[in-house]
């Protein structure tokens, strides 16, 4: 995460007791130079310096960040793996593209499982099935598209009645589900300490609370901060949802950055475990437009959900009623949570881009600026494997993803402000409107 703005939304997070947010790395001083730099601290910038250093270990590798390792949205999301068939793109793009995408991000899994393997450290990381779960019939006719569609690719799901996902999880509101097996969880925090530990193993040069401030084109970009300068022949920006707070004018039109919500259940007892009835360590999100997305962590309820547009990414007014309409989404969907204490909440934000899809690219004259963005809630998995890509494009060996949807996908700018906010608002009450008609149509 990069930046100079202060006000920030600070990492409240459940994970940060795996976050050193203390001994930190020293800032950037004075002029220096790389072969590549990375801006910003989380998944995608570490995994991509990693990979730059273990296929060129003779480069000169700088990684900087504004505050600290896992601050922003890597420090501080749900710690869900999943992916997503693109079968919307299929008669623009052909199955061959969409298909390699999807195997790709499924292959994400196993790159988390290396990095970690190879640096010796233990992200929790679990793999498990994710239900996509249906509240109301209209959702129950998707499935059935959604799953025809994805056997016409060769993929294979699992449709699931009222039943056996009951025989899951126990909850009134679960009328059946989509079950995708290729899924996982994890600690973030645990994720993004051990790909710090990594890069230091790899020697790429760490610079923690150093914002930039200005990067200046060139056969050779320069990287301005409050305290130096770092000169290098190729710059990878790795902000995601804070590349439009960094001010630093490159693809800021292509994404927009909202806040997500999570609350944490205190420790639930046996008797409340059998109560609601997980039989494993799934994963879900729910069908709606406007969803949530809720997964278990030790004997913990992690229930995620609720966007808001936010000008700026300091921390958003008006929370108290956004995280007490995520208390009763949990208890309309667990009313024997009704007492239970929630013992963490937080914030933080998601870039999406219009098509929900993210961004792989590269920008500048020189084509020397290389970008990953718009990971639209995936980011665990997308991040992970934004920064492999990235990897490749700065040392040309971008031939392999030639067939990633993400690579250098044509889309068309996102409006300046405030048509940009006007344009969401539009679209979220869309969302929350056809989501109520999809209910109230289940009830007639």
């Amino acid at each position: 995460m990069t930046g100079s703005n202060a006000s920030l939304a600070p990492n409240d997070s459940f994970w940060m007791e795996a976050i050193d947010s203390r001994h930190l790395e020293p800032p950037l001083q004075g002029k220096h130079e790389a072969d590549v730099v990375l801006v910003g601290g989380g998944y995608t910038s570490l995994v991509a310096a990693y990979f730059l250093k273990k296929l060129r270990p003779e480069i000169e590798v700088a990684l900087l960040e504004a505050h600290y390792i896992g601050f922003g949205s890597s420090g501080r999301n749900a710690g869900i793996v999943i992916q997503e068939l693109h079968t919307d793109r299929v008669n623009d793009l052909g199955s061959k593209k969409v298909r390699f995408t999807y195997d790709q991000a499924v292959g994400a899994v196993d790159l988390i499982e290396q990095i970690a393997d190879e640096a010796g450290f233990d992200c929790e990381l679990e793999r498990v099935d994710n239900f996509d779960m249906a509240f109301y019939p209209a959702h129950l006719r998707r499935i059935e598209k959604e799953w025809a569609e994805c056997r016409e690719q060769g993929v294979e799901l699992e449709r699931l009645g009222r039943e056996e996902i009951q025989a899951s999880i126990h909850s009134p509101r679960f009328m059946g589900a989509l079950l995708t097996p290729q899924a996982a969880v994890l600690h973030p925090g645990k994720y993004v300490a051990g790909l710090k530990k990594a890069v230091k193993q790899v020697a790429v040069r760490l610079f923690e609370q150093t914002p930039v401030t200005a990067v200046r084109e060139g056969a050779e970009v320069e990287v301005v901060t409050p305290e130096g300068r770092l000169r290098a022949r190729h710059v990878v920006l790795g902000l995601n949802a804070y590349n439009q707070a960094s001010r630093l004018g490159v693809v800021r039109d292509r994404a927009v950055s909202l806040f997500s919500f999570i609350i944490l259940t205190e420790p639930l007892s046996n008797d409340l475990w059998k109560e609601v009835g997980w039989s494993g360590r799934q994963c879900y999100s729910d069908l709606r437009r406007v969803s949530n997305y809720v997964r278990v962590t030790g004997n913990r309820i992690l229930f995620g959900g609720r966007v808001l547009y936010h000008f700026g990414l300091s921390s958003p007014s008006g929370v108290e009623k956004i995280y007490g309409r995520l208390h009763r989404e949990l208890l309309d969907t667990f009313p024997c949570l009704e007492g239970v204490s929630i013992s963490h909440r937080w914030c933080g934000p998601v870039a999406i881009s219009w098509r929900k899809t993210p961004l792989i690219g590269r920008a500048g004259k020189n084509r020397n600026i290389h970008y990953a963005l718009g990971y639209s809630g995936l980011g665990v998995c997308l991040g992970t494997l934004g920064g492999r890509v990235l990897a490749d494009l700065v040392l040309g060996e971008d031939r392999r993803w030639d067939d990633l949807v993400y690579l250098e996908d044509r889309m068309l700018p996102l409006p300046p402000e405030p048509f940009r906010f006007l344009g969401f608002q539009g679209s979220y009450f869309g969302m929350r409107l056809m989501d109520a008609l999809e209910r109230w149509s289940g009830l007639m």
